[in-house]
This record gives C-alpha cells, structure tokens and sequence, in this order.
C-alpha cells in the first residue's frame, strides 16, 4: 500500500482533461526535478530521469508512435514488460498520439505490440499481425545485441525521431486511453481516476513481480505522474537493501507492486 506523507502537488491535474495537457503543466514547474529513478539490484544499474528528460523520451516515443507505426485514435498498443523506465515511456507515449494502451493485453487482435526482454512475452507478442517492437530493458537502454526474430528494436529504432512532439490528433477527455483489468478508460476518467490516488513527496515501489493491470498500474505509475510524485522504481532488492535505498533517495512512501 501507498504510506502518504505530504501528498502530491497536485500541478499535473490542475485544470487538465487530459494526459498530454497534465504532463505540459508539471513540465513547465518541474522540468529539472527527478521524476523517475530506477534502480536494479540483479544488475547494480541505477538511472535518474528528470522531468525533461523523460519528457524528450516520450516525444521520441510519440513521433515513432504517429509517424512510423501510423497509430492514433482507437488503434490499441499492447505493452508486455516488467516494470521499468523505459515500460513507463511505452505505457505513457502512445496517449500523448492518442493510440489506447493496453498492458498485457491480447496481442493477436492489437495494431502494436511492444514487449521483451523475457521469451515469453516475446512468443506472446508475436501473434500480433500489426508491428512488433522488442525492448532489450539493457542499462543506459542500449539495444539488443541479437534481435529477437520477428521484431523491431525499439531502442535502435527511438533514436532517429525528434524530442520534440506536435500530435496530429490531440486527445481530448472523452477519447480512449488506456485499458484497466478489461476495461477501456477515457483520459477524463483516467485523470478523475488519478486525482483519488494519495500523493506523497518521493514514492519508493518495490517492484516484486512482471505483470501489472488497473489498481496496480495507477499506484506505480499514473497515479504518481498526474499528482507530481516522483518515482523511485526498485527491482531485485531485499529488505535491507530496500531501507537503505529510501533513505539514500530520501522517499516518503512505498508501494509494493507483487
């Protein structure tokens, strides 16, 4: 559970109706402010994104999403990774375009599939007759040294797009953004959805297993994002180790996603 302290800001939700105006409003006040700290203990890695810098991976993410796989209102991208900054570009991304994410979702039915690194979500994605795109998670997001078959790499493929991103079809409250144990919610709903979700200054998530669906996905991600909550995403890491870490990033909060 989420332990608050002295709640979120609130900057990203006041006035907007949607993800993409939400995210512009905590740009413009937080911009060289952390946003999302990742540390994995199975690999030593530990990665700080500001607010501007995952912003410029998102609009790399969003130009790849409209002007290369030609994705936009209604057509769903299907997102099948652990945890991960780069798993929470991917499930943000795509709204700014106005495509509908849909984590773990049906690939066979879906426009895209983003998925990887394991085999199994690999084998999965591969149903989907649209694009297929396969994420190395690798530290510093360094691309596959093998492509898995049938699949793009999203980390070679990111970089030829520009960091700055103008939608062709802005979303609006009342179009489809994401999709929530089965079911699809309006960007409306998804910020009403987020301004319940009890804020807290620096959120520690421990991250405890792969799959996440509806409650789960706000309190690691949309949650923390559309209250101005930084994130400090934590994977393989004991008890111990667990306590060192909040203190050293001097979080306010934790939530268990397992």
């Amino acid at each position: 559970m989420t332990i608050p302290s002295s709640g979120g800001d609130q900057r990203g939700l006041a006035g907007a109706r949607d993800i993409a105006s939400a995210w512009q409003r905590l740009i413009a006040t937080k911009a060289a402010q952390p946003f999302l700290t990742y540390h994995d203990d199975t690999t030593g890695e530990r990665v700080e994104l500001s607010y501007a810098t995952f912003g410029n991976w998102l609009a790399k993410t969003a130009n790849l999403v409209q002007d290369d796989l030609l994705a936009g209102p209604g057509d769903r991208i299907v997102v099948s990774a652990r945890p991960h900054w780069l798993t929470a570009v991917w499930l943000v991304a795509p709204l700014l375009a106005g495509a509908v994410v849909d984590p773990w979702g049906e690939a066979k039915s879906a426009h895209t599939v983003v998925a990887g690194p394991d085999e199994q979500a690999l084998a999965a994605a591969r149903e989907c007759p649209g694009e297929r795109l396969a994420l190395s998670l690798l530290p510093l997001g360094r691309p596959f040294d093998v492509v898995p078959d049938g699949f793009r790499d999203y980390s070679a493929e990111v970089r030829a797009f520009g960091d700055r991103f103008a939608s062709f079809n802005p979303p609006r409250p009342d179009m489809d953004a994401l999709v929530l144990d089965g079911e699809t919610v309006t960007h409306g709903e998804l910020i009403e959805r987020a301004a319940g979700w009890e804020g807290t200054g620096r959120l520690l998530v421990d991250v405890r297993q792969d799959r996440f669906t509806g409650d789960a996905l706000l309190s690691w991600l949309f949650g923390p994002l559309l209250t101005g909550t930084a994130i400090v995403l934590v994977r393989g890491a004991g008890p111990e180790r667990l306590d060192r870490i909040a203190e050293m990033e001097r979080t306010t909060g934790r939530f268990t996603l397992g």
